[in-house]
């Protein structure tokens, strides 16, 4: 997806002097921020684990990323593959794995570097997650395709768990500004997180800024940019079922740190 334009990032990325243009949040070095940022966020993990330790057999878990929802996942002590199309990401994952700390039952884990979209994963899997609202990643030809693979790939009582935000009820006329944050990270360092939002062409724009301050009061800058699809729910609802899966339950996501802004977060149970 072709980013948009952002005034309010620009604007702040000149007055820090940052001169380079923002990279892809998935790159080398946005990947390290994602983590960083995302390690102590706990939204959706509780809905998550609840409905996963409801499944048996292996678990698949598609966009893995750094391992925010994995690691939860390894407490139920099932064998678990984690894919990614970010080698950064996966390396980071398979760091982590190998430790106590995130692995304490030693549960074995598979990593595969693929487009989940395009994956061919053997079946057999008892619950398959996708968190995060990360089906908004790809295009209508990617879900569809997907929706396919997920279903080939589960057992028969298998279940995919998907968590989706209701863009519906986030759609304005005419192009809104979701604001601006600045939140620390650490004692010398911020991030500051630009927002805007295209409703009419169905996308979210994310631009981060991190600041890192050195030692005699002078700073660095680090700029990174994420575009993500608004998908309707309806939409989404019916590719789910054309691939021959089923919504079974709806269960609310209770955000970490509430936002009015990004609200109506739900987590799908599905079968086939």
């Amino acid at each position: 997806m072709k980013p948009t334009p952002d005034k309010t990032a620009d604007a702040i990325l000149r007055v820090l002097g940052h001169v380079d243009p923002p990279e892809d949040l998935y790159s080398a070095s946005g990947s390290r921020l994602y983590d960083l940022i995302t390690a102590d966020d706990l939204t959706e993990l509780p809905e998550i684990l609840a409905a996963a330790r409801s499944t048996n057999g292996p678990i698949l878990e598609l966009a893995a990323g750094s391992g925010r929802i994995t690691r939860a996942l390894l407490a139920l002590g099932r064998p678990l593959t984690a894919v990614d199309s970010s080698p950064e990401m996966l390396a980071m994952l398979a760091r982590k794995v190998r430790t106590k700390e995130f692995n304490p039952r030693s549960v074995p884990v598979e990593l595969v570097e693929a487009d989940m979209s395009t994956l061919e994963p053997d079946g057999g899997y008892g619950c398959v997650v996708l968190g995060a609202s990360s089906i908004t990643l790809l295009d209508p030809e990617g879900r569809r395709n997907l929706f396919r693979r997920v279903r080939g790939s589960l057992a028969a009582d298998g279940r995919f768990l998907l968590t989706v935000l209701n863009a519906d009820s986030h759609r304005t006329s005419g192009t809104y500004d979701g604001g601006t944050t600045v939140s620390a990270l650490g004692d010398d360092a911020f991030l500051i997180t630009a927002e805007s939002r295209d409703p009419v062409n169905g996308a979210r724009h994310v631009t981060m800024i991190h600041v890192s301050f050195n030692e005699g009061g002078t700073y660095r800058s680090s700029a990174y940019t994420s575009e993500v699809a608004f998908v309707s729910n309806h939409l989404i609802e019916s590719e789910i079922t054309a691939a021959g899966l089923e919504i079974l339950e709806r269960r609310p996501v209770r955000l970490a740190t509430p936002s009015p802004e990004l609200n109506d977060v739900e987590l799908w149970v599905c079968g086939p």
